[in-house]
């Protein structure tokens, strides 16, 4: 084990998860994406951009029959394999090391994934200072990924019905939907994410098919404190699950 690198518990199904405090760690929003998500145990599941593989641990526990996820830095891509194999869940959970812009469904099986999940890099690089890390580059800002890129990806590796996922950055939320509209998937479901009541929202929950009828439903808004650092009755309970 690099002596950077420690064993973080998720508080969750008693799982625990390899993270390295020199590279990219994984947020609340992957926390909120991962309980937004509608799991069938029948379906495969593919994460974009899995990071430590985080949304795969805790969405084969709430009920994915399997989740792929694949990422590009392969010391991550390392640690997440090691998570995986900790947490015992190689039979539901594989980590390919990989760049997803560039795969297609067939190098996974003869059929498309049902679902997509992702959390992408959505600080928009014309803004605001850049990190010095190149890892933490390609994790938090579009520069490399586009979110163009992220949609297309998607389109190529689910089926026409298929499910797509994302938590992204509530103030460029219709840039997404103008992306997601071209690239042919319909938005179903929309939740905004909102620190305190009362207070701006920074990142929505989006939930698309491909191929889907148009017809938008727009959830009550998700309140992560209830007061400064005291979570909401709803974001408790996902810890409390064991």
């Amino acid at each position: 084990m690099n002596n950077q690198e420690q064993l973080d518990d998720l508080i969750i199904d008693n799982l625990k998860i390899y993270q390295r405090q020199d590279q990219f760690r994984f947020s609340f929003d992957a926390i909120a994406l991962v309980h937004f998500c509608r799991f069938n145990h029948r379906h495969r599941y593919i994460d974009l951009g899995t990071g430590t593989g985080v949304l795969p641990l805790i969405g084969t526990s709430l009920g994915a029959g399997h989740i792929t996820g694949v990422e590009i830095n392969d010391v991550v891509a390392q640690m997440a394999e090691r998570s995986v194999t900790y947490n015992h869940k190689s039979d539901v959970v594989s980590i390919i090391h990989g760049d997803y812009r560039t795969m297609n469904y067939h190098q996974f099986g003869s059929k498309p994934f049902d679902g997509v999940l992702v959390n992408p890099p959505y600080f928009d690089h014309r803004k605001g200072e850049m990190p010095d890390d190149n890892n933490l580059c390609l994790a938090l800002h579009d520069r490399c990924t586009t979110i163009e890129d992220v949609c297309n990806s998607a389109s190529r590796l689910i089926k026409n019905k298929g499910h797509l996922w994302m938590v992204y950055s509530a103030p460029r939320l219709l840039e997404l939907v103008n992306v997601l509209t071209v690239t042919g998937f319909a938005v179903k479901r929309l939740r905004m994410v909102h620190g305190m009541l009362y207070k701006p929202a920074k990142i929505v929950l989006l939930e698309a098919i491909k191929g889907g009828a148009q017809g938008l439903t727009v959830e009550p808004p998700l309140i992560v404190y209830s007061q400064p650092n005291v979570y909401t009755e709803e974001v408790s309970c996902w810890y409390e699950r064991k």
